[in-house]
């Protein structure tokens, strides 16, 4: 009621304005005419608010004002400038104006003090329909706007859009608000706010249907899908099938949509819409990464060598540290679920006075499923060292390899709660290895929600290379460590171990990091982190070396951007860090 009557009042006031500015021509010869200028005295946060929104901030450029119009547009100001503070949670705010002047130019002072804010002070969040458990918790604990903050109606409207959101993401497609109270008590600046969410009907996943395909058959599209008709809908198993699709460059567009008509909920057509990419592709660019300075790459890609869907790539990479000419073939998924790739590369890399010139070739059969992925495959890695200081080293190895990743966290590209664990495992094969060993890597992480604008990352790895020496063995399979991604603070792979003047890589490493971010906004957010880790020929009397530091998070399609200035305790150096996407 009061809303409408706000409206009214504004629809009485425009139409007062609009038969004064008619009639300012005739009363001109009786009402002088002037110009003012509008100062508002507000806290810094609603100050840019009112400068923007507020009508009587737009008349300062009418050259032909007059008194009845300035004092009509000063009440109307009033009005929403108590309107502007009780959106932004102060409803008991005192707005004061006045008119200071009396000839060509004149002054409005607008005062607003807002007072104290008015806190949440009850959440209650129900449900219809009888969602499950996991999912009335996931809402609740999704829950932006809890008892204790201040409230806010932009906060408000986003809380429940979230927490409907939340709800339709699991097996409610065809969630909605079914109804949602905000009461307010100015003099007590209290609100006590309520929310009842239906879920709809469990939506399960029915038949599907390609349309755009020409050079491809529709079983390509199926295969990539990671679900099957009459499996529990979800939100994410969309996303996954939509990133597929787009990975594998065949498409230029590829978009999945489920139908949330609830009378198909027990079998919703899922729709895929694609447009057919152009098979071959030229690619350059230039670039700077802080692990390997300035970069320049060429690239050649066909996605359909053969006519069989057989993707080629071949890509030129001159970076300042790194140079490489490599090339792979990724077979298309099959109706299993699994996908082979064969990938050959020639490099030299020059890092902490250690070059290397090498070349390996190798095969692979991983899981598409990003939840539980297992993999196998073998290399042959061929590599001449050359540390500074130190003699040269040969090594060959036939290197075969099982590894096995977990992912139980609630978004696969963003996480904020759930656990990463992966296993690699390997050895060589003896007599066509210039020294027989196995190898043995596990990593951890761990994601946690503190509040509904705070996460913990907690990370802990650890490897070893089982063997006599650690000469003989190819580089790229001993550990070094340091940089963007590992321990932050310190230059790339400038924790290992002394040679001469290089350092190479050890036979064992251990890595952990602890990392707190803020969320701001929904995509922005700042993050405070401690590192520790080193790269080790030997167990005893070696220490981890330690990093810490702050940064700035960003979500992204490809996953989190992160920007960290990092300072080395060993060291006592500044460095900056980038980084794109969860690496593991």
């Amino acid at each position: 009621m009061s809303s409408s009557l706000s409206l009214l009042a504004r629809a009485c006031s425009a139409l007062l304005l609009l038969t004064v500015c008619a009639v300012a021509p005739v009363c001109a010869q009786e009402e002088p005419t002037f110009r003012f200028r509008l100062v508002i005295d507000a806290p810094s946060a609603l100050r840019d608010v009112l400068r923007n929104g507020l009508d009587l901030a737009r008349w300062q450029e009418y050259a032909a004002m007059t008194q009845p119009l300035l004092e009509s547009l000063v009440r109307d100001a009033v009005e929403q400038t108590r309107e502007a503070a009780a959106t932004e949670g102060y409803f008991d705010a005192r707005v004061e104006s006045s008119i200071e002047g009396d000839g060509a130019e004149r002054v409005v002072r607008l005062t607003l003090d807002t007072g104290l804010p008015t806190r949440v002070e009850r959440v209650a969040i129900g449900f219809r329909g009888n969602p499950a458990a996991d999912a009335q918790r996931r809402v609740r604990e999704q829950w932006t706007l809890p008892a204790g903050e201040v409230f806010r109606q932009p906060a408000w409207d986003a809380a429940k859009n979230r927490a409907v959101g939340a709800l339709a993401r699991s097996r409610y497609a065809a969630a909605r608000i079914a109804s949602s109270e905000a009461t307010v008590d100015p003099a007590a600046r209290s609100a006590q706010l309520s929310v009842e969410l239906d879920s709809g009907p469990e939506f399960g996943f029915g038949p599907v249907t390609v349309t755009g395909l020409k050079r491809y058959r529709p079983q390509t599209v199926l295969n990539l899908a990671p679900f099957e008709p009459g499996e529990p809908y979800s939100v994410e198993k969309l996303e996954v099938f939509a990133r597929r699709l787009n990975a594998t460059s065949y498409f230029a567009s590829a978009q999945v949509a489920m139908d949330p008509d609830p009378a198909l909920a027990t079998a919703a057509p899922v729709h895929v819409s694609v447009i057919e990419a152009p098979s071959r592709r030229l690619d350059a660019g230039i670039g700077y990464s802080t692990d390997a300075g300035y970069k320049a790459t060429l690239g050649w890609r066909d996605v359909d060598i053969f006519d069989s869907g057989w993707r080629l790539r071949s890509e030129l990479r001159l970076e300042t540290k790194r140079q490489s000419l490599s090339g792979g073939l990724d077979l298309p998924a099959r109706k299993d679920g699994w996908a082979d790739s064969f990938d050959a590369e020639a490099k030299r890399d020059d890092f902490q006075n250690l070059v290397t010139r090498g070349v390996v070739v190798g095969a692979m059969r991983r899981r598409i499923d990003e939840r539980s992925q297992p993999a196998f495959g073998a290399a042959y890695y061929y590599e001449q060292q050359a540390p500074a200081g130190a003699a040269p080293d040969l090594a060959r190895a036939l290197f075969a390899r099982f590894e096995y990743t977990r992912r139980t966290t609630d978004d696969l590209m963003t996480p904020r709660r759930g656990t990463i664990a992966a296993l690699r495992l390997g050895a060589s094969v003896p007599g066509v290895s210039t020294r027989t060993f196995g190898r043995v890597v596990g990593q951890f992480a761990w994601f946690h929600p503190v509040s509904p604008r705070g996460d913990v990352a907690l990370r802990a790895e650890a490897g070893a290379v089982i063997a006599g020496a650690s000469s003989g063995i190819p580089q790229a399979l001993l550990f070094r460590t340091g940089g963007d991604t590992t321990v932050r603070g310190y230059a790339f792979e400038s924790l290992g171990v002394a040679k001469g003047e290089a350092i190479v890589g050890g036979r064992y490493y251990a890595l952990a990091s602890a990392e707190y971010i803020h969320w701001f906004s929904d995509v922005l957010g700042g993050a405070a982190f401690i590192d520790a880790g080193n790269a080790v020929d030997r167990l005893e009397g070696e220490k981890l070396a330690v990093g810490y530091g702050v940064g700035v998070r960003m979500k992204s399609p490809i996953g989190p951007l992160r920007l960290d200035l990092a300072r080395g305790h060993e060291t006592r150096e500044l460095r900056l860090h980038f980084s794109v996407g969860f690496t593991f």
